[in-house]
């Protein structure tokens, strides 16, 4: 059964506040693993678990249409309030039974999102409604590096202490086999006795973030929200503060840490699979 943790309208919020919009050599990079044997026009795609629209508005300059789907209302609502391609729309809809016709898209994309779904339900549902030479896309990325001089791998420590260490318990296994793992797991490589599939672990992005931008970050993540909904909204307030805490005492600046700026390098990790051609 596929997991659901961000259906709230809050939650929803922070997503579309604070996570980040995938860079343009990662569309790049599946769109031109799909033209190399697909040769027809690109007319369809779809985002599964699309959240609140990071990962679909990116895919409007290359499909004629594109639809986001995610099982959360909240999140779908948040996703049509922020989007402004006039050719991407978003429904409500589980990954494991897309409001799509059989083999009418080119593209199956899920972005950090598929450590939540039933994998092999999924997995059937993108044979069916991909055409022949069709892709499925899956990527994540790791937790974000702070780039400071000096103090880069310290800075590191701090929010991989805060993940693994103080939200233990509340972090889900399925999380942490995004930001862990990888998708190295076998189980994430589309089947191969019918796909050929690819890796790529080369793109990331670079991005100005000030520590309470980063702070917003974490409080979007699953673990995060379950500890709150646990210890309640107090107890949860004070591990943010504490981590910003430690973070702006490890800086050592004198700033707001709504005025103090740094670069997160926000790592990726791609697989790629494409159905064999008619």
């Amino acid at each position: 059964m596929a997991g659901r943790y961000f259906e709230g309208v809050a939650h929803a919020a922070l997503y579309a506040k604070f996570r980040p919009i995938p860079p343009p050599s990662l569309v790049n990079r599946i769109t031109s693993y799909l033209k190399e044997k697909y040769k027809g026009p690109l007319e369809n795609a779809v985002d599964v678990g699309c959240g609140s629209g990071q990962s679909t508005g990116i895919l409007s300059n290359h499909f004629k249409n594109v639809v986001g789907f995610d099982i959360s209302e909240a999140q779908v609502a948040e996703a049509v309030k922020q989007e402004k391609s006039p050719n991407v729309t978003y429904k409500v809809s589980g990954a494991e039974s897309l409001l799509c016709e059989k083999e009418s898209l080119q593209l199956v994309s899920a972005g950090q999102a598929c450590h939540w779904f039933d994998i092999p339900k999924f997995f059937a549902e993108a044979d069916r409604v991909l055409v022949p030479g069709g892709v499925i896309a899956l990527y994540g990325y790791h937790l974000p590096k702070p780039i400071w001089e000096g103090k880069s791998e310290k800075l590191n420590q701090l929010i991989l202490d805060l993940y693994s260490g103080i939200l233990q318990g509340y972090v889900k296994q399925e999380s942490m086999e995004a930001y862990l793992g990888n998708y190295t797991d076998p189980r994430y490589k589309p089947p191969f006795e019918y796909y050929e599939s690819e890796r790529d672990d080369s793109l990331y992005l670079d991005r100005k973030a000030t520590v309470a931008d980063l702070k917003g970050y974490i409080s979007s993540w699953s673990g995060f929200q379950n500890y709150r909904a646990d210890k309640g909204d107090e107890a949860a307030l004070n591990v943010l503060n504490t981590f910003e805490s430690k973070f702006m005492d490890e800086l050592g600046v004198d700033t707001p840490s709504s005025e103090t700026e740094l670069t997160l390098r926000i790592t990726y990790y791609l697989l790629m699979g494409r159905k064999p051609l008619a």
